[in-house]
This record gives C-alpha cells, structure tokens and sequence, in this order.
C-alpha cells in the first residue's frame, strides 16, 4: 500500500488557497531547482531543512558559508523562518514548505553592498530562484541594480519583499524597487490586502502574507505572523515549482505568466498595494491564463538596460574573504524592529526604512491603481510573542528585518520565544480548517475579487479538503 503523502498543518492557509497539496504538487515540488536565500542564514541542521541546505556564504562578517543563522535574536531566525516557508521537508513540526524538493543556497546580506555581492554569488552557483525578503530605504543604489542585471542575465528570477511599513512613513526600499525584481505584497486568507504593506509603484503583485507561521532555529512553530517577507519568500516556492516543471522556460516568461495568474482584488487594475493582484499559480500549470499579455516587470527593466549599458566588469564574486566586508554601509543594527500583538497573533512589523519609489509601471495599468500613502515599510522584525501595542515608529533601535509579530513593547535584542523548557513543538489548538484570526470580519464586495479555491469553478478540489473557516462576525 502506497504511504499517503505528507499532509500541510492546518494553519498553513496559503496550501488551500493555493491548491498546492491537490494540484501544484501534481506537476513539481522543486525537485533540481536551487532557492538563494539572501539574508541572515539558515540553521542548515534544523530537521525541517534536513539535507535542503548547500553551502552558501557570508558577505558580512567575511567568513562562514550561511549555514548558521546570524540573526542577532538567538532564539529566532529571519533567514531560517523564509527558507522553511519555501523548502520545509517537514521535520519534527511537519511544517511543509511550498517547494519541499528545491535546495536552498544561503547568503548573509545586511546591506546594499552585500546585497550586490549575494546576487552575483548566487548566480554564478545555478540559483534560478533569488528570494530577498529584506531591504533598506533609499533608491536602488547604481551597484545593486547591476548586480540585478548580472542575475538577471544568467536567467534568475528575483523576488522581493514589498515592505511592512505602509501605515508608518511607507519608505521606497531597495532591492523591492531595483528595475527586474519581482516586488510582492502581502494579502490575507480572504484575499484582501494586509494593511501594512507598503502603498508603491513597484509592487508587481501579492501572494499569502497574514495570519502565517513558519519554524525558527529553535525549532518552534511560530505562529500568527504577518509581512510581505512570507509572501516574497511563499512566491519564492511557487518560482521553484514552475521552473522544475519547465526547466526551459526563461525567467522572463516565468514572470510574466506570474503576473498574468494575478487576480485584481484592490481598486479596478494595477494599484500600489497588491500590484496586479493575487497570483493564483494553478493557472500556470492548467494553462488557463489570457492570452498577449504584458510583462511589466521586463518592459521596465528592457527600457532602464537600453538607457543604461552594460559596462565593461569583471564576472561574479567568489566566496567572501575578511576584507572583503569592509566599508559595507547599513548593516543589521542600524535598522528599527518592533513587535505588536494583534488579535492574539504575532504580526510581523517591518522594521526597514525606505526612501525612494521608483517610476510607476504603466505597461499593464488599467486603473487609477494605489491607496494614499502611509508610513514607513520594510521587513519583518524578530518573530517574537508577546501582547499589547506596536511603539512608535523610530523606538528601539535594533535589528533588520525580521519577521516580527505584534507584541508588547519588547526591545529587539528581547529574545521573547516561549520560555526555556518549553517543547519546542506545539500542536496548534484549533481543529482542522484554518480560522482567520479574531478581528478579520467577513470580506469586503470586490467586484471580480478572488473567491476561495472550495468555490472556484476553475480548478478542482476534493470536497472539505483545507476548507477554510468563515471569519468570525462582529
């Protein structure tokens, strides 16, 4: 008898939503395809990635190869947290990541010059995939986005984290508005957008990023998060799945048929929340997608690489040396994290200060696309529990992004997991089928808007199967 296939955890939402048990996981869960991971490492012996993580590399201390986890709260882990979201084999927690057969490359990047350096490594080393759920304020710095011209050139596919802070300054960050990024924004299980991500003409589109829950270094199941970190690296996973099943397939088209999977679920066409809407990745593989689309992220990045040449350089950049770190800008402790507490979940606040948008992309626009403006957007802080309010913006200098979660008002270098002596595992308390967390009420008219996968009429699904609970109403 046949072993029945390994089975997601019922909080992770985005697998109904999705189809991915049921459908994507038909065609490919990643086999051959390499995920870079660039930002704080990723605990290569956690059971969940057992056998998932290559040796990578440091851009910041100048040593190591990534697979350890640098994140300055000991109990945490950004870079581990992204990587199980996309490549979990399922572990002590039976977390299972979206592209559980892909490998993830790890590289510690804290800054633009790091990040330069990290995408180069990464495409020299076959990554297709390059996921950076991390960013720092200010336009897209001339060497990073030739580094994105260089990864580009070698056929990745680079996603990157919108950023959290749209109620708190809604900052443009790089790399989300370099030219050829895939910007991703967050959404909830109703496929409404997540009030904190950012309001930017460089969003392309937006995938799961609230109410979500990932492993950490320590093993703990940390659950309630919410950032555009999840659903820059979630879309990561799906990047994965449609390269192993199309090897052939060039990053250009992977992206446009992305972009074109997008259903609009904010104000009529393209809008600075959710770009051109949520993706539904199922459509790739059934093939149900319109027909001469555009393809906005490359039309933008062709008219910026046409005005802007390829100079004369060396190739990519080896393995980090000690000196090679020197002189490299913003680094980790000089970004802002803060934890709220929300609805009894944790809320993954982004603690990474933007400048600068980048010209909005007109090639699909069809709307008046965009919500005012609001404040400062970034990644996630330190995945920390706790209750009460988010402190103002600017309180407790501490680390870089992170994926953090509404809490009390905890400084970052807290810690704030469950006490030591705690297993490390605990089973959610909630029966089968995902609830929304208290606080969502039922979802808003959007004419056209996304409707759950048990009520599609475009893709089957097995009757009960990751049913998801309605909203609480108040």
């Amino acid at each position: 008898m046949a072993a029945t296939a390994p089975q997601p955890l019922p909080q992770q939402w985005w697998f109904g939503t999705w189809a991915v048990h049921n459908e994507l996981w038909a065609h490919s869960k990643g086999q051959g395809v390499t995920v870079a991971v660039l930002d704080t490492g990723v605990e290569a012996d956690l059971p969940e990635l057992s056998g998932a993580v290559l040796a990578g590399a440091n851009f910041e201390s100048g040593g190591g190869d990534g697979r350890t986890d640098t994140d300055p709260h000991e109990t945490n882990g950004h870079g581990t947290g992204i990587s199980v979201l996309i490549a979990s084999r399922g572990g002590n927690s039976g977390f299972l990541g979206i592209a559980p057969e892909a490998r993830i490359l790890p590289i510690v990047t804290q800054s633009a010059r790091a990040y330069a350096k990290g995408l180069r490594f990464a495409a020299d080393r076959g990554a297709k995939v390059i996921n950076m759920s991390q960013g720092l304020p200010g336009p897209c710095p001339a060497e990073l986005q030739e580094a994105v011209r260089y990864a580009i050139e070698r056929d990745a596919v680079i996603v990157t984290a919108a950023g959290n802070d749209g109620l708190e300054g809604n900052p443009s960050l790089h790399p989300a508005n370099c030219k050829g990024v895939l910007s991703v924004g967050a959404a909830d299980v109703n496929a409404r957008p997540w009030e904190k991500t950012e309001r930017q003409p460089y969003v392309d589109i937006a995938g799961p990023g609230v109410a979500a829950s990932t492993v950490v270094r320590n093993g703990t199941l940390q659950q309630g998060i919410s950032g555009t970190s999840i659903s820059a690296a979630l879309t990561s996973g799906v990047v994965a799945l449609v390269r192993s099943k199309y090897p052939q397939m060039r990053n250009r088209e992977v992206v446009q048929k992305l972009v074109a999977s997008a259903k609009d679920i904010g104000p009529t066409g393209r809008d600075d929340m959710t770009g051109y809407g949520f993706i539904r990745p199922y459509r790739i593989f059934e093939g149900k997608l319109p027909q001469n689309t555009g393809n906005p992220v490359f039309e933008e990045y062709d008219a910026w690489a046409k005005a802007n040449p390829a100079k004369d350089r060396p190739g990519g950049d080896a393995a980090p040396s000690p000196q090679s770190s020197s002189g490299i800008g913003q680094t980790l402790s000089d970004l802002s994290g803060v934890l709220a507490f929300a609805g009894g979940g944790l809320v993954l606040l982004v603690a990474v200060l933007f400048a600068r948008s980048r010209q909005r992309r007109t090639a699909m626009a069809t709307g008046a696309g965009g919500l005012p403006g609001a404040p400062h957007g970034g990644m996630p802080p330190a995945m920390m529990p706790g209750a009460g309010i988010p402190p103002a913006p600017g309180q407790m200098p501490g680390p870089p992004p992170a994926m953090g979660a509404p809490g009390p008002m905890v400084p970052p270098q807290g810690g704030g997991l469950p006490p030591q002596g705690a297993p490390q595992y605990q089973p959610p308390q909630q029966a089968p089928g995902y609830g929304p967390p208290q606080g969502y009420g039922p979802p808003p008219a959007m004419g056209g808007g996304y409707v759950p996968p048990q009520q599609r009429g475009d893709a089957p699904h097995q009757p009960g199967e990751y049913q998801q609970q309605p909203p609480p109403q108040h």
